[in-house]
């Protein structure tokens, strides 16, 4: 399996503290059955300021503790890119950390509790650059959870959804959970990732979270979430998913999942 979200990197932002916290998540990773791992620290203008170079120079030297570890992982570049102003410029100066360093794919992070300001406009500018945004975790955002037809909506413009494990598993609550799990049903999002940040309460693990999205979806479905669709983003090779099954006109059923009826 590919994980393509993950804070392994040590000491870059929230996620691994230093090389032996991060070896330990890769030790958890290869357990689970995971064999590539893409590096995601935060992009964060206010507080985890990191850029593309200093990325790669830490992500090189994880590489060869991993390697001096024995342990069958492939380390690939990447980061989460929180909503901004001249995303594609960043791109374009070396500043900011597409999937894999090939300017093709790109990791969204949108504000947990308000409205993304500027997302429809980030979106428009990154796909006539060529980059197609990745939202990550669409189901632990306010501004979608209070508006499904918002992400929706979302998706129609290009993008693409990445859906984190512990959603799946309900670790962020029943609301989330019942969210997810209609995401992945109707096919609302496409990449399945740990979005780990340590080797304990939120570890690089997808192998249970895989097995729960078969049983909604259907084992080639939850193939393509944590294979096929995640080895394309690193390959900078285009993915045409399946558009998602029509909800029949129930909103009934979004509000029920959301406590609202």
């Amino acid at each position: 399996m590919i994980d393509t979200h993950c804070h392994i990197l040590p000491g870059v932002d929230d996620g691994a503290a230093d090389e032996a916290a991060a070896l330990a998540m890769a030790r958890v990773a290869v357990a689970d059955g995971v064999r590539t791992i893409a590096v995601t620290p935060h992009m964060r203008e206010a507080d985890y300021p990191n850029e593309r170079p200093r990325v790669l120079e830490v992500l090189e030297r994880l590489r060869d503790v991993v390697r001096a570890a024995g342990l069958p992982l492939e380390l690939r570049a990447g980061a989460e890119v929180r909503l901004a102003p001249a995303m594609v410029e960043g791109i374009r100066t070396g500043r900011l950390l597409t999937y894999d360093d090939r300017g093709r794919w790109l990791l969204l992070e949108c504000p947990y509790r308000s409205r993304p300001v500027g997302l429809d406009e980030a979106i428009f500018e990154l796909r006539l650059a060529g980059v197609t945004p990745v939202i990550a975790h669409p189901e632990r955002i306010r501004y979608f959870q209070e508006d499904p037809a918002r992400y929706e909506d979302v998706l129609r413009q290009g993008a693409i959804g990445q859906m984190t494990t512990s959603s799946l598993l309900g670790d962020f609550g029943a609301t989330v959970a019942r969210l997810a799990e209609e995401m992945v049903r109707r096919g609302l999002v496409h990449i399945l990732a740990s979005d780990a940040h340590d080797d304990e309460y939120r570890p690089p693990k997808l192998a249970r979270a895989r097995a729960r999205w078969a049983e909604l979806a259907g084992e080639e479905s939850a193939e393509f979430a944590t294979e096929t669709y995640p080895r394309a983003l690193l390959e900078g090779e285009a993915i045409d998913p399946p558009p998602p099954r029509a909800d029949e006109g129930r909103r009934g059923l979004w509000e029920r999942i959301l406590g609202r009826r």
